[in-house]
């Protein structure tokens, strides 16, 4: 872990981008600084006055010595909520490097916290952007990031190895081998040989990387490589020189206040002490290691790593919704110009299936309109037509009366009554048929009217009304329509057969519906013959209810009379 951590930490600090001299400078001297909070600071500043009018390579490198700051300081919320409106702005205005950058950035903020998982999650993302768009610096150093964690499993050497020789072919085919990132590519790779026991390959390594980070005075670089240049001295039983190597780098991290260095530097020096034989100076130096490791996590760090770990969770996921908010109107800007051909094609086809549907549904309207042509036919037929054939009739029997020249004036009568029945009956259904809808009320009171009327012809029988509307209530013209002519039937019925002497009509609504009630007191009849079909007016009154969803319910007793009732 140690290893690990130190090669994640130290290629951090590398921006890998083309800045300017100028941003060079001012990054070397950020970087040298062990103030943080400081440096912060003074960045925040620097970006809020120049931000928008640096490049993006001088930008990213002034933000990235920001994210590398809050990581000292264990500032982890700070961080990973930067790097997050980083990424955001960038997918925004479509700027595929400094998007990448920071996916890296948050890639090296989980290692920070120890969730590798994570950390190669985001290393692998940037890696699918770089490639992409042949962003070469920022898969140099992710390669060498997956490498650093392949190493410390230790049973990924070879991937290990693919991925180092990756990042260097990418650092000479950038142009880069005189940088410190090129020289801890070399560092790693010496460590994966020391790791497989290739030694020679490894000292030989490791000493030219010292030399370079001397050279380039490389403070974190070079103490970093004299520890496990140390481990190579140890393993060919070099003490005396190993415990020389280690103490150098003890030094050079008590100078550096860097995360992780100074304990680090005690535990390799401690270790070779204690190879040497020199038991009591490695307690010693293990005792500073614990002091050191004890004064980092007194402030409780485990608590604000697993209240972080759950802050960058829920921060992913608004992230995640934003992005996907930001690529839909993106894609929307890119490809208007194929949605508008696309919405061409979509209208034309469109039309097609309209039309295609538009006589579908002129054809179910013609069905429709045939449906109720033939239930009006029916109507006509069952009402009109019988009335006409009446009236017929009665105008051949006239016609035969007048060649006889006897009861013609009886005759004309009956004519004159029939005709009067065929108007009315005319008259009723186009008042229904006028209407969308009509009124429980008014249609009590026509059917009323019509009772009124129709008793005209049969003076032995008086009409008794009784009314109880106490709600609104509507009725369509399908159902009024059917509803009267029952209504009808019932009352010609009867005025016909049934010999009482009064006819009562009584009306009524409730919140849930429409009655209405058809009586008489005269002799009723057999409800044996409904069976049978023997009584065909009260048969086509039960299939009109039946069209038309009416209740419909028949009592009737011998000599007691008759009711019909009639409910919606």
């Amino acid at each position: 872990m140690r290893l690990i951590w130190l090669s994640i930490l130290m290629a951090c600090a590398l921006v890998g981008h083309a800045q300017t001299d100028s941003i060079k400078q001012v990054i070397g001297r950020f970087e040298s600084r062990n103030d943080h909070q400081s440096v912060i600071n003074e960045v925040q500043k620097i970006l809020a006055v120049t931000g928008n009018s640096l490049s993006t390579p001088d930008r990213i490198a002034v933000k990235t010595i920001l994210v590398n700051k809050y990581i000292e300081l264990q500032q982890w919320d700070s961080c990973i909520n930067f790097c997050q409106r980083q990424i955001t702005a960038a997918h925004r205005q479509g700027n595929t490097l400094e998007e990448a950058s920071f996916y890296k950035l948050i890639g090296n903020t989980y290692y920070s916290i120890r969730d590798k998982a994570k950390a190669q999650e985001y290393w692998r993302k940037t890696i699918t952007i770089a490639e992409v768009n042949d962003h070469t610096l920022l898969l140099e150093q992710c390669y060498h990031n997956l490498a650093a964690v392949a190493i410390d499993s230790g049973i990924h050497l070879a991937e290990a190895e693919q991925y180092l020789l990756k990042s260097l072919q990418l650092a000479r085919q950038n142009q880069l081998e005189g940088t410190t990132l090129y020289n801890q590519h070399n560092r790693l790779l010496a460590t994966l040989y020391e790791r497989s026991n290739q030694l020679d390959k490894a000292e030989a390594l490791y000493l030219d990387v010292i030399a370079k980070s001397r050279l380039m005075n490389d403070t974190m670089r070079l103490a970093e490589s004299l520890m496990f240049y140390s481990d190579v001295l140890t393993k060919r039983k070099k003490f005396d020189q190993a415990i020389t190597v280690s103490s150098e780098a003890v030094e050079i991290a008590k100078r550096v206040k860097m995360l992780d260095l100074l304990p680090t530097s005690y535990f390799f020096h401690a270790k070779n002490l204690y190879t040497a034989g020199r038991y009591k100076e490695a307690y010693d130096f293990k005792v500073e290691e614990a002091n050191v490791n004890t004064l980092r996590f007194n402030n409780d760090l485990h608590t604000k790593i697993t209240e972080a770990e759950a802050k960058f969770k829920n921060a992913e996921v608004e992230h995640e919704k934003k992005l996907a908010i930001i690529k839909a109107n993106k894609e929307k800007q890119v490809y208007t110009q194929l949605l508008i051909g696309i919405l061409i094609i979509a209208g034309l086809a469109f039309y097609a299936f309209y039309q295609r549907k538009s006589s579908r549904q002129k054809l179910q309207i013609q069905q429709q309109i045939q449906s109720e042509k033939e239930r009006l036919s029916r109507d006509l037929h069952d009402n009109l037509g019988s009335q006409m054939a009446l009236l017929s009739n009665h105008i051949e029997t006239l016609d035969t009366n007048y060649k006889r020249q006897n009861q013609i004036e009886a005759g004309m009568e009956k004519v004159k009554d029939s005709s009067r029945q065929l108007l009315q009956i005319l008259r009723e259904t186009i008042w229904v048929l006028n209407k969308e809808q009509v009124t429980a009320q008014d249609f009590f009171d026509k059917l009323v009217d019509y009772a009124r009327r129709y008793l005209q012809s049969y003076s032995g029988i008086s009409l008794a009304v009784q009314e109880n509307f106490t709600h609104d209530k509507t009725i369509g013209t399908n159902e009024a329509l059917q509803l009267f002519r029952i209504c009808q039937e019932a009352i010609t019925n009867s005025c016909k057969y049934s010999g009482s002497s009064i006819l009562h009509l009584r009306g009524s609504s409730t919140e849930n519906g429409f009655t209405i009630a058809i009586s008489d007191t005269g002799k009723g009849f057999d409800r044996t013959g409904l069976a049978t079909g023997e009584h065909y007016g009260l048969h086509n009154m039960q299939e009109r209810a039946l069209q038309a969803n009416i209740t419909l319910k028949l009592e009737t007793e011998y000599n007691k009379g008759t009711t019909v009732t009639v409910s919606l």
